[in-house]
């Protein structure tokens, strides 16, 4: 059921406990009356409540005394859109609390006010609107600078995504990508649950020895999902070992050698579905390689436990290897596309970022082919409808 009015102010954890202990006369008639469902707190703040209370001289006492303070206010969950414009805050915010940042996100995907005891917690925070004081609240502007478009991908990590979203959000600033590195089989289930706009994919199909046309349409079209996928770039797979290559591996035939240690992808990942075609074709028993349930979600992942010695070799991007000044066995090219629900296809939300991948810009490009081992031939490119 919709509510009957917009949430208006988040209150947070800091000014709950203020007004908890102290309740100041004036914020206690300003609380009274707001619009019944236009104040707020966030269910995090409501945990972080009942901790104080259990750990107070009278937990009872306390309880009684936080139900009765929430009983006018509504209580939000963190939810995935909460966690998408998460994703949307900048770097240069680090520094904050993660549960301040956690409300902050909160706030914004209302467009509420955040009234908080603690102001300076969210300083920096772009377009976020903080008092200290809830009778402030009715001097504030009642227009505010309109909640950033976020599109939200998940799927398989690559390095080029990130540039792929600082050069949308340069040409469009109402526009924001968010990333979640789940592997290409769960980006295809996201899509299906409609918890994404699109999926980043590099799934080998051996029946056509091409990339995620194929499997796409086997897990997407039972559920009666149709979709389109963009080609983004191609990219090349292979070993990352250390320098020097001290363990002297040349192939993948070397991870069935006793003396190699391996580091793996999680289940659903392209490069675990490539890994385990290739071993296929070499006739080689995953349970002959030693580290082969040893498992990291990212490239980079892969790249770092090499890099620090916890691993001999693992399977990965060129550009991972370069990033951490590892030494890279190419095996083979893949193509990384993007997987797209015609309904967001057509919409005005995805249109500036097609419209920028049909470009094929020769700055970003550069800037691609400068991480190692891409090529952008695919760039926007309808490689199929399934």
């Amino acid at each position: 059921m919709a509510r009957p009015h917009p949430i208006r102010a988040l209150l947070d954890t800091s000014y709950c406990l203020f007004l908890i202990r102290c309740r100041p006369a004036e914020e206690v008639a300003a609380l009274a009356a707001q619009t019944p469902g236009s104040l707020a707190v966030s269910a995090l703040t409501v945990a972080a409540l009942q901790r104080h209370g259990w750990q107070s001289s009278n937990p009872e006492r306390n309880r009684r005394a936080i139900e009765q303070f929430l009983l006018p206010l509504t209580v939000l969950d963190f939810d995935s859109r909460a966690a998408c414009t998460l994703g949307t805050l900048p770097a240069a915010v680090d520094r904050a609390g993660s549960h301040d940042l956690l409300l902050a996100a909160q706030a914004l995907q209302h467009r509420a006010v955040l009234v908080t005891a603690s102001p300076e917690r969210y300083a920096g925070i772009p377009t976020l609107q903080v008092c200290s004081q809830l009778r402030q609240i009715d001097r504030l502007p009642t227009e505010r600078p309109p909640a950033p478009y976020t599109i939200h991908l998940s799927g398989s990590h690559d390095l080029s995504l990130q540039l792929l979203a600082d050069w949308l959000h340069a040409e469009h600033p109402d526009r924001r990508l968010t990333t979640d590195p789940v592997g290409s089989l769960l980006g295809l289930m996201s899509l299906l649950q409609g918890k994404a706009h699109l999926a980043g994919s590099h799934l080998f199909d051996a029946a056509t020895g091409d990339f995620n046309i194929g499997p796409v349409h086997r897990i997407l079209a039972p559920s009666g999902l149709h979709v389109v996928i963009i080609g983004f770039v191609e990219r090349v797979q292979g070993l990352l070992v250390a320098r020097g290559n001290p363990r002297q591996i040349h192939s993948l035939a070397d991870l069935a050698r006793g003396d190699v240690q391996f580091i793996n992808r999680q289940r659903g990942a392209g490069t675990r579905v490539l890994l385990e075609h290739q071993l296929g074709q070499l006739a080689l028993d995953p349970g002959q390689i030693q580290g082969y349930t040893d498992t990291a979600t990212s490239h980079l992942a892969v790249a770092a436990s090499v890099a620090q010695g916890n691993a001999d070799c693992g399977l990965g991007i060129q550009a991972a290897a370069q990033a951490f000044d590892l030494e890279f066995l190419p095996v083979a090219a893949e193509r990384f596309d993007l997987v797209i629900p015609v309904e967001y296809f057509e919409s005005a939300l995805l249109a500036p970022l097609l419209a920028l991948l049909r470009r094929r810009d020769p700055g970003f490009c550069g800037r691609v082919a400068a991480l190692g081992g891409y090529n952008t031939w695919p760039m926007g490119q309808l490689l199929a409808e399934v």
